[in-house]
């Protein structure tokens, strides 16, 4: 039988996957700009492949951004964004439906390792915030654990 997803997580040690520089940060006055330029950005996007490549990207960013915010001690600022990382993560699950023909292997394995590799730099940070932050990351590292169960859904009813 094959394992899951999740547990395949639980298995593995360092996920080789690069997440994207985010550039500005949320601390920064100028991000509003920023956040609004990408929702623009993603209305106006119409293939679902593209607008999952969208999403992905946003998701990647905002991982990377906790971790950049918790190196400056900027723990509450880096909860929300992670929980705007995942919530990403979460609409590129719900793009998978719009597909038109069942995406080949490789698309799989490349949104399972980004999510495996975000829970990867969850679990580290949850070990670098104060004892009251701990459950609301773990929280989070359980969403995208979710999230790749639904992937693993639709992977396997196509």
């Amino acid at each position: 039988m094959q394992a899951s997803f999740a547990e395949e997580s639980a298995q593995s040690a360092i996920i080789k996957y690069d997440l994207a520089y985010p550039g500005m940060l949320p601390d920064n006055p100028l991000y509003k700009l920023k956040v609004v330029r990408e929702k623009i950005v993603a209305s106006l996007i119409s293939d679902p492949n593209k607008k999952i490549a969208f999403y992905l990207l946003q998701a990647d960013k905002g991982i990377l951004a906790t971790a950049m915010l918790i190196d400056k001690n900027k723990i509450d600022l880096a909860l929300q964004t992670s929980l705007k990382a995942e919530n990403n993560y979460t609409l590129l699950t719900q793009e998978l439906y719009r597909f038109r023909q069942k995406p080949d292997a490789n698309f799989f394995k490349k949104l399972k390792t980004a999510a495996l590799k975000h829970q990867e730099v969850l679990a580290s940070l949850i070990k670098r915030v104060p004892e009251k932050n701990k459950q609301a990351f773990a929280n989070i590292i359980y969403f995208s654990q979710r999230n790749l169960e639904t992937i693993e859904e639709y992977r396997i009813k196509q």
